[in-house]
């Protein structure tokens, strides 16, 4: 398959349970726990697909990080899945805020905690 997929999130135990799921389709995964390594991988693994947490070492870092890349033309089509619990947490809704904005494509937000097997499903389809 020779897809390769990012994971950027602060918890550990979360990315660990990811990449089971994921390298069991036969994906292959990079990991990095914070904006900055995330950022690095992406230029340095250019990744075919992104799982970012929106919650890192600050309230918005994915977020932020999600601006940056998009603002990069090498990366602008890359497929996004923004993981957030902001929602449950914050009553912030950032799908509206981003689904009318055409600066970032291929953004799709998913509430967290995300079921493993919806994660794959999602991932087929963005890949596919």
């Amino acid at each position: 398959m020779d897809k390769t997929i990012l994971l950027i999130d602060d918890d550990q135990d979360l990315i660990d349970a990811f990449q089971i799921a994921i390298e069991s389709q036969g994906y292959n995964t990079e990991s990095a726990n914070n904006g900055s390594d995330g950022y690095l991988k992406i230029k340095s693994h250019n990744p075919d697909l992104v799982i970012l947490d929106v919650m890192m070492d600050n309230d918005l870092e994915g977020y932020n990080l999600l601006h940056k890349i998009k603002e990069d033309q090498i990366y602008h089509n890359l497929p996004i899945i923004q993981l957030t619990g902001m929602v449950d947490q914050l009553g912030v809704n950032l799908r509206s805020a981003v689904e009318e904005q055409d600066e970032l494509p291929n953004v799709y937000f998913e509430n967290k905690p995300i079921d493993p097997l919806r994660l794959i499903e999602l991932i087929k389809e963005l890949l596919e």
